[in-house]
């Protein structure tokens, strides 16, 4: 970085890392690599939840959003999600999210929706090498952290415990 702005006051750090490529956003001033779980070329809440309902299984609760989005280093006000999710904080590549009145959440995952976002987003170079790196790696990691906090539900057994505005399905 020094390299590019060698002694300017006017650029700060995070102003240089979120214009590299090379650093992943993780939330609100905050940057890392992908290697620390954080998803390639995303700059914003709504560019991660999207790519996370790319991958996921099925229809997701609001919450499950909010617990895979924060497994994978993201950090967020939790209210700030849901505002994305419902539409009412716009996005840069115009991404849409359906929700139902149970609060599930989805996107269209189809070919032209998932290369659209790559196109905008930039995860990979091409739109096949984004179709395997959302069906090998992101999708098995969603996975397996929806069955992680199925469990650590389960765990929870005599435990009353509320969650406003929600009912959670197990399957």
């Amino acid at each position: 970085m020094a390299q590019n702005y060698p002694g300017n006051p006017q650029h700060s750090i995070n102003v240089t890392l979120s214009h590299d490529k090379r650093f992943c956003w993780g939330g609100r001033a905050l940057y890392g690599l992908a290697r620390h779980g954080l998803l390639p070329g995303v700059r914003t809440l709504a560019e991660a939840a999207y790519a996370v309902l790319l991958a996921a299984p099925r229809e997701l609760h609001v919450q499950e959003v909010d617990f895979v989005l924060k497994q994978v280093n993201y950090r967020f006000n939790s209210d700030s999600l849901a505002h994305n999710l419902r539409g009412y904080t716009g996005n840069r590549w115009d991404l849409r999210f359906k929700i139902d009145p149970w609060n599930r959440v989805w996107v269209n995952s189809g070919r032209d929706a998932r290369h659209f976002y790559n196109a905008s987003v930039c995860v990979c170079p091409t739109h096949a090498a984004f179709d395997r790196w959302v069906e090998d790696y992101l999708a098995a990691k969603v996975r397996r952290i929806l069955d992680d906090r199925i469990r650590r539900l389960a765990e929870l057994d005599g435990v009353e415990i509320e969650f406003p505005g929600d009912r959670i399905e197990f399957q």
